[in-house]
């Protein structure tokens, strides 16, 4: 019942959107389309391993845009063949039809309200936003997930899963710059999706209520706050024991709302930033604090049980011409004093970008990240304590050259990362160097249009029980034809790997790639990749594969 309502809301809410303004739709066109649809196949073959893909496979995607009397129907759609394999949907579909402040939202998709409750979740249903003036609406409903059997005769490692269905609701008040959004979203797995109980795999279905409040406030020209709370109640097993009376009372007075037992929990989440940003300087102090645990059906991730505190100041001297830039932060975890240690961080970093003249730049960054491990429910162990300061620092210079018959651009990055092991019991198991020079040099012909590319890359990993050592070269080439209607490029690319200072693998690539614009409706892409891993080792793998993709591009 709750669905067919929904569903009707939705109706209605788009007719009265298509009805509004009729007096001005005569002078509309009454329909264009245009857009795009791509037709690719893909070939593929492996000698001396086995394949890590399928010798043959095709997709097609499109994305065409229909109009009808101004009214903006938008669509996008991919069609594969790995949909027969793949438990998940691989196909999906969106028509998102807009017109003016309305925008109605038909199969796969994936809004964003606020960081810690609707955030990017792809949903298979409907949804509506209406923004009339300063007035924000949102309102959605559909599947999250579709429920995946187990198949213990697959190959592939295939993960068992609920179906998962929810809905959120938005309504706030305000512009894009200055705003508050209330958001409430309900999620829950359906306990009989499944026609198999799951044997090798432990899965619950669950249940999760979230209501947050998210606000971004322009007070000037220059002062700017955002913050973002939530709350989220999470029943992890919806067939977990009942509640006891030892249970967390303020979780128990949302047995209402959803179902509660044994499994259930309740954390918060905030985040807030304040920065002011004038011509020569900006400054943002920015606060983040996720408990322990806290998850929402309608995001894909968070990092929990962390407290973030930032100051970011940045300056800008000599017309913009050097930018510098700096943070300092602090962060610790077991914020519910649940945990058996606790782990604190600071974290600083400080960098610039310096334009000297138009032919040569400089870049230049250092960042020290120190953490500690500190008293929790134990006292930490002096001999296996944790304390260390990593350290990492880069130099970027640049030159670029801009003459009549060539062009040609040089760059140089040199990266040193370490880690310092303050206990001397755990340092020599620890430490590490990490080493990177990379080298790359782009030189232009203007006349003919025919780009060559250089470039080197060295880069050693060295601790007390590991010795990696890469020396790479490669050589890119791109040349236009015909008017620019084919335009063809070879990426050739060449690497040694010493392993512990042994000879451990040479390794070639190439790559040739040709775009071919037939005309202003029709293109083709030939795709030609060819890999051959040489093993230097007694007992190494020596191996090449190679893949080809040609596809079809139509546009309208």
């Amino acid at each position: 019942m709750k669905k067919t309502i929904i569903v009707v809301l939705f109706l209605v809410l788009s007719s009265a959107v298509f009805a509004q303004d009729i007096e001005t739709i005569s002078t509309e066109k009454p329909f264009e389309i245009s857009g795009a649809f791509t037709v690719f196949n893909s070939y593929y073959n492996a000698n001396g391993i086995d394949p890590r893909r399928k010798d043959y496979s095709w997709y097609f995607t499109g994305a065409p845009l229909i109009k009808i009397y101004g009214v903006e129907i938008p669509l996008s759609f991919t069609v594969s063949e790995q949909e027969r394999s793949f438990r998940q949907p691989f196909n999906q579909f969106c028509l998102s039809p807009s017109y003016k402040w309305a925008k109605l939202h038909l199969g796969y998709t994936n809004l964003t309200w606020s960081p810690f409750t609707w955030s990017g979740q792809t949903a298979m249903g409907t949804a509506i936003e209406l923004n009339p003036g300063k007035f924000r609406f949102g309102a959605l409903y559909g599947r999250l997930n579709r429920a995946v059997e187990e198949d213990l005769t697959s190959p592939e490692l295939q993960t068992p899963a609920y179906k998962r269905t929810g809905y959120a609701t938005r309504i706030g008040y305000g512009t894009e710059t200055s705003h508050v959004d209330l958001i409430f979203l309900k999620a829950k797995d359906d306990e009989n999706s499944l026609e198999k109980i799951p044997q090798n795999t432990t899965v619950y279905a669950g249940e999760n209520a979230v209501l947050g409040l998210s606000s971004r406030m322009k007070f000037t020209s220059h002062l700017f706050w955002d913050a973002d709370v939530a709350t989220s109640i999470y029943t992890r097993d919806l067939s977990a024991l009942p509640l006891s009376d030892d249970n967390d009372p303020t979780v128990t007075s949302f047995q209402s709302l959803m179902n509660i037992n044994s499994s259930s929990s309740m954390y918060n989440s905030y985040q807030t930033e304040v920065r002011y940003e004038a011509k020569k300087y900006r400054i943002k102090a920015k606060y983040r604090r996720v408990e322990p645990d806290f998850q929402s059906m309608g995001a894909y991730y968070f990092q929990t049980d962390i407290e973030n505190i930032t100051l970011e100041p940045s300056f800008y001297f000599m017309k913009n011409k050097f930018k510098l830039i700096s943070s300092l932060g602090h962060q610790r975890d077991n914020l519910l004093n649940k945990k058996s240690f606790t782990t604190k961080r600071i974290i600083g970093n400080l960098g610039f970008d310096w334009n000297v003249s138009k032919v040569f730049g400089l870049n230049a960054f250092y960042a020290n990240y120190s953490g500690e491990q500190g008293k929790g429910l134990k006292i930490p162990n002096q001999a296996t304590q944790q304390s260390f300061v990593s350290q990492n620092m880069m130099i970027m210079p640049r030159l670029t050259f801009v003459k009549e018959k060539i062009t040609h651009f040089h760059t140089l990055v040199a990266n040193r990362q370490w880690l310092t092991d303050k206990n001397p019991n755990t340092a020599d198991v620890t430490e590490y160097q990490v080493d990177n020079l990379n080298y790359n040099s782009s030189f232009i012909l203007n006349k003919s249009g025919l780009t060559i590319g250089v470039n080197y890359l060295l880069s050693i990993f060295d601790s007390t029980t590991n010795y990696n050592r890469l020396d790479g070269i490669g050589l890119n080439l791109s040349k236009p034809f015909f008017q620019n209607k084919l335009i063809s490029s070879l990426n050739a690319n060449g690497t040694k790997q010493k392993l512990n200072h042994e000879a451990y693998a040479d390794i070639l690539n190439f790559t040739w790639v040709n775009t071919v614009k037939l005309n202003n409706h029709h293109g083709l892409t030939l795709t030609a990749v060819y890999l051959d891993n040489t093993s230097k080792i007694q007992d190494g793998i020596t191996f090449n594969e190679y893949n080809i993709d040609l596809g079809y591009t139509y546009t309208f």
